[in-house]
């Protein structure tokens, strides 16, 4: 390490910048030109005869040769004392690993830092030479989006230097990248033949760019592993990543891009580097992505566009929808992830509405359908990416397949029970069973006895726990998985999940936010985030929340149902309206139906409420909140009341049916209450209510359903002081105004004062 005023030939060292497998680099001043530059020092440990002498200094002078803005420009390679070291400009700016790190990357941006890197690639290649270790922490980004590529051919020199002389064209790479100290994560960059030591070209830095463009558009890695044997394993044997699966908003044209780079054969990638930037450009301006806070900077002429971009050699998924939900007249609202025995989130309007379908989801017949290499690694990694998007239809039964065949090839393998975990969770949470359960329990077991110092393993334990209502038991072990794992989002995001179930909000708050923080392209921390501020009625900030969702999952059907309720609670119809339309082109499902219900409910529409309740009853009619929206609708519609005890009966059953899994659930107790009440069973109504009543931790839903059911059944006194509490602890004016069962309400003068004494919300 230089120390600051110590000296490295004309050179003065000012301070360190960084440090890493290649060396360390300084800032400097030119004590002949009085001008700052960066020094980049090479490892002490790389032994330099006479012949690698000669060829370090050949081969850093060959790079300083190349003349571009978006390559950095070396001033001088020497000797000093037997350090050898790099001159080269001083720019002010920041890493793309650092911007990386820091959040996303808008898609305007990423696409004009990946056209000017391939265009550096393009100068340098014509000029003979290969960078061999392009990775984010080798680009740098100025504050006005000028990309420079910095260590060309410094792979190569450090290889040279570490030789005995031969010159074979071979990257020894694996030897760098596997001593101490190093890092796992230049082998993630890295070609397949140049990790097996095999003589590379420029078709090898065009794989690594694909990496690098990647990771800008999704924030992860194509090929990723616990350690250093998974990434070669799932470099040489498994499929990428599907990045228009992670990003299916992406042009697909900009996809095929990616796909293309990431070959594992170099013939069948890009064969230039021009051709990509040439390829970006155009799907810049078909696509209009060059409108972000910086201007694409033009240093090359592109050829001519090709009428066809290239196909992707990435593996895609299905685009199947997701799952169905209902609920009363409360909005449906759609739960990333519903806590087991927690009361499902519902928007407190007048019926249930807000997706709250991940208690009660059914997928469509629509399977995933990819196809990965066999081996353990491969089948896992994809049945991942299943599991990411287990909103979508069949991914939950493709996943389950995929890991187990997994398993049949590795008995030992750990992550892949883990996962197997997670899939068995999301399985029982959608259709409640024992047998679920069961096998949830014995994969967490396997997973965490074959190894314990894997962090899926222990989320896997604490998702048995939770199952198995032991809350204590999973909390603890979501918190060593974040110990073991310290940068993934999600244990935190289950604890939030967790916490929230257990009425502690407040705590589940922070670690929501958390995980959003720590992974700000994952949706499911931001949906459960909304979810929380829904239910306590902080509707801006659901509407935030699940705005987010939408922009990184836009084919999320439930997440524009849940913006459709949270939209109704903000007098924003119009909005509702148009998010339902969405919905309805991704899956005219149950959920879907039964929120346009409640809409039109809200407008008093109550004819057209009835036609879209009774859609929803055709796709689901196993669901009590459908038929409990079906049931008010037909209670209010004219001419049609008749019809409504014969739908809160059934509504009654399934209720029943639930309370039998989740006894303290307030909400449906609240609800079978209320159905009772409005079916005509007053004396049943008010036993149950009384209950609940008596219970503490009564959220606005509860509270609000209270307040319907002593109206109806005559206590006017009791329900004006319950919809005093319900105002509260978050009902809105509005939701309590387009009741219908408050019509004789509204003539006391209780009633009136209680509302014009609230702020709007």
């Amino acid at each position: 390490m230089l120390i600051a005023g110590s000296k490295l030939g004309p050179y003065e060292i000012i301070a360190p910048l960084g440090a890493g497998g290649m060396g360390e680099v300084y800032r400097a001043q030119d004590t002949r030109l009085h001008r700052d530059v960066a020094i980049k020092v090479l490892p002490s440990d790389r032994s330099f005869d006479e012949v690698a002498r000669q060829r370090f200094l050949r081969e850093a002078r060959a790079a300083s040769a190349l003349n571009h803005p978006n390559i950095i420009t070396i001033y001088e390679s020497d000797f000093f004392n037997g350090i050898a070291y790099i001159a080269m400009e001083y720019v002010k700016g920041r890493t793309l690993g650092e911007l990386l790190r820091q959040g996303p990357v808008a898609d305007a941006d990423s696409v004009a830092y990946a056209t000017q890197i391939a265009e550096a690639l393009a100068k340098a290649h014509a000029a003979g030479i290969i960078h061999r270790d392009l990775k984010p922490g080798n680009i740098m980004v100025t504050e006005d989006g000028l990309v420079k590529v910095l260590d060309f051919g410094l792979a190569k020199l450090e290889t040279a230097a570490a030789a005995t002389g031969t010159d074979d064209g071979v990257t020894h790479s694996i030897a760098l990248v596997s001593t101490p100290g190093t890092t796992v994560g230049t082998l993630s960059y890295m070609s397949p033949e140049q990790a097996r030591g095999e003589p590379v070209d420029a078709r090898s830095d065009i794989f690594s760019f694909g990496v690098v463009f990647f990771e800008m558009l999704t924030r992860q890695l194509p090929f990723e592993g616990a350690n250093l044997l998974a990434v070669m394993h799932a470099l040489h044997f498994g499929a990428p990543k599907d990045v228009g699966y992670l990003r299916p908003d992406l042009p697909k044209d900009l996809v095929n891009i990616v796909g293309r780079c990431l070959h594992k054969a170099p013939a069948d990638r890009y064969q230039h580097a021009a051709e990509i930037s040439r390829d970006l450009r155009a799907v810049a301006a078909v696509h209009k992505l060059s409108d972000s806070s910086r201007t694409m900077p033009t240093f090359t002429v592109a050829p001519s566009v090709k009428a066809t971009l290239p196909h992707s050699a990435a593996v895609s998924a299905s685009d199947a929808p997701a799952k169905k939900s209902s609920r009363r007249w409360k909005i449906e609202l759609a739960m990333v992830v519903v806590i087991m025995a927690a009361a499902i989130a519902a928007i407190p309007t007048v019926r249930h509405t807000i997706s709250e379908w991940f208690s009660k989801a059914q997928p469509s017949s629509t399977a995933a359908t990819a196809v990965a290499p066999d081996n353990p690694f491969a089948l896992r990694a994809l049945a991942q990416t299943y599991l990411d998007r287990w909103d979508r239809a069949d991914n939950l039964d493709g996943s389950i397949k995929l890991l187990n065949r997994a398993i049949e090839l590795d008995k030992d393998y750990a992550p892949a029970y883990a996962s197997l975990t997670f899939a068995y969770y999301e399985k029982n949470r959608l259709h409640a069973d024992q047998q679920w359960a069961r096998l949830a329990a014995q994969s967490a077991a396997s997973a965490l006895h074959l190894n314990s110092d894997l962090a899926d393993s222990h989320m896997a334990a604490g998702l048995a726990a939770m199952l198995a209502n032991r809350n204590g038991e999973a909390e603890r072990e979501f918190h060593k998985a974040a110990d073991l794992d310290p940068r993934s989002a999600t244990p935190h995001s289950w604890l939030g999940i967790l916490l929230n179930a257990t009425g502690k909000s407040k705590q589940a708050e922070e670690e929501l936010t958390r995980a959003v923080a720590l992974d700000p392209v994952d949706w499911r921390a931001p949906m459960n985030l909304g979810l929380l501020y829904y239910k306590t009625a902080r509707y801006p900030q659901a509407a935030t929340a699940w705005e987010q969702v939408k922009k990184l999952t836009p084919d999320n059907y439930f997440v524009l149902n849940n913006l459709a309720g949270v939209y109704m609670m903000l007098d924003r119809d119009e909005d509702a309206a148009t998010a339902l339309q969405r919905s309805l082109e991704i899956k005219p499902a149950a959920d879907n139906f039964s929120n346009l219900g409640t809409l039109r409910f809200s407008q008093g529409r109550y004819i057209d409420a009835v036609a879209a309740f009774e859609k929803a009853v055709k796709l689901n009619a196993n669901n009590y909140l459908v038929w409990g929206n079906l049931g008010d609708a037909y209670r209010w519609a004219p001419g049609q009341r008749a019809k409504a005890g014969a739908a809160y009966q059934n509504a009654i059953r399934l209720v029943r049916e639930e309370i039998a899994a989740k006894p303290d659930d307030l909400e449906t107790r609240s609800t079978l209450a209320l159905y009772l009440a409005k079916s005509g069973d007053k004396e049943g109504a008010l036993a149950e209510i009384k209950n609940v009543d008596a219970a503490s931790g009564k959220t606005a839903a509860v509270l609000l359903d209270s307040a319907v059911v002593h109206e109806l059944c005559g206590e006017r006194d009791t329900a004006l002081g319950t919809l005093s509490a319900a105002l509260k602890a978050g009902s809105t004016p509005k939701e309590i105004k387009i009741e219908p069962e408050f019509i004789a309400l509204r003539t006391d003068a209780r009633y009136q004062s209680l509302l014009t004494s609230q702020p709007a919300k």
